[in-house]
């Protein structure tokens, strides 16, 4: 089966490298000294933010660089490929791979914006935290709205404020809310606690999708500390680095969250779907078996909540696709993932076409484009 793909995909999964002056000049006086900011240091660039320098690891600024070349070291902005944090620049690079539309997750402030979370001046914290919501949407979408898909982060501390902001971030354009896969690894409740109702009822309100990146609480998230004690292969932490969201997505579906809020939408983000069948066969046997000792919080078994309200996605997952229909066809979707080294760019129409060729046309089109653009609500035929 030949696949004829003569339209342009939906990335489900980008980050943006912020630009050096994504604070400058946007804060109170008395805030602005303080405000993330780069510094030049040995030669390099580096972030500085309270007492923290954050440096932009080559891993995840490695697009369109060969294989040979990947490193950690940390790479000066002039050292990286300018669509990393220029937006007009992205655009071409989109337009290179085939990409019409990118759903975008931070960098610097944490991909749920974590870094301000957890900062020690909550005031500072949340004014930086509304400026990148702001920046995102100002600046960054602004360069094409109808291309670029912005997620905003909201101050995790306080429920109020991130009612308030996720209301804001809304007015603002934003089209989903990036939120921690295991914000217990920040010392606050799990993803399905009822701690965070009031943010779910307004996210149920407003529509809008949450998506749940990988290793976007901590590098506490289980089981990641295994992957990078001291003495383990490098190559461990990378191979087993999307099963931080293994945890997440079982949470979801047995904590009741979907049972309370049955038109929330949740993301898997990065994590890939291969494991995505058995999980949910294993949480239908677990019901079947378990629920009345357990005292199971859920009313239907497992698989009656990930069909209505879990989607995860991929990049390139040759046992995913081979059970998509275990999973359910209507809830996966590609990602791009550019500018990480995991990133499928410059190629992605071709991995596209060869990874689908023996799946059919109306699922591959629904996978790689309409799934995303369904479910991030976009305007777009």
């Amino acid at each position: 089966m030949e696949t004829d793909i003569d339209y342009r995909l939906v990335s489900s999964d980008d980050h943006i490298v912020e630009p050096p002056d994504v604070w400058e000049g946007r804060l109170e006086a008395k805030l602005q000294a303080r405000a993330p900011h780069v510094i030049v240091q040995d030669e390099m660039d580096y972030w500085t933010f309270e007492d923290r320098q954050i440096p932009n690891i080559g891993l995840s600024v490695m697009a369109g660089r060969p294989y040979e070349e990947y490193t950690t070291d940390p790479v000066r902005f002039s050292g990286m490929r300018k669509g990393c944090y220029d937006p007009k620049e992205r655009l071409l690079d989109m337009d290179r791979d085939g990409i019409e539309i990118s759903a975008l997750f931070p960098s610097v402030p944490g991909m749920a914006g974590t870094l301000f979370s957890e900062a020690q001046d909550k005031t500072l914290g949340l004014r930086c935290l509304e400026t990148y919501n702001d920046w995102l949407a100002d600046t960054w979408c602004a360069a094409d709205p109808k291309r670029f898909v912005g997620q905003m982060i909201v101050p995790l501390w306080d429920l109020d404020l991130a009612v308030k902001e996720l209301q804001r971030g809304l007015d603002l354009g934003h089209k989903a809310l990036s939120f921690p896969n295991a914000p217990e690894s920040l010392g606050l409740p799990n993803i399905g606690d009822k701690h965070w109702d009031p943010l779910w009822d307004a996210v149920e309100e407003a529509g809008i999708p949450v998506s749940m990146h990988i290793a976007s609480g901590s590098m506490r998230d289980s089981p990641l500390p295994l992957a990078v004690a001291a003495g383990t292969p490098a190559e461990v932490f990378v191979t087993v680095a999307p099963s931080s969201n293994f945890i997440s997505v079982a949470t979801l579906l047995w904590s009741g969250v979907l049972d309370r809020h049955p038109k929330l939408r949740f993301l898997s983000v990065e994590g890939g779907i291969g494991w995505l069948g058995y999980l949910v066969q294993r949480a239908d046997e677990v019901y079947k078996k378990h629920r009345y000792w357990t005292r199971s919080a859920i009313k239907q078994p497992p698989s009656f909540y990930f069909k209505r309200q879990v989607f995860a996605n991929f990049l390139d997952d040759e046992v995913g696709l081979a059970t998509r229909h275990h999973i359910g066809i209507e809830n996966i979707m590609f990602e791009v993932d550019y500018p990480h080294s995991d990133t499928t760019f410059p190629n992605s129409k071709e991995l596209v076409a060869e990874r689908f060729k023996d799946v059919p046309p109306d699922e591959t089109r629904l996978i790689v484009r309409d799934n995303a653009i369904k479910f991030f609500g976009l305007d777009v035929q």
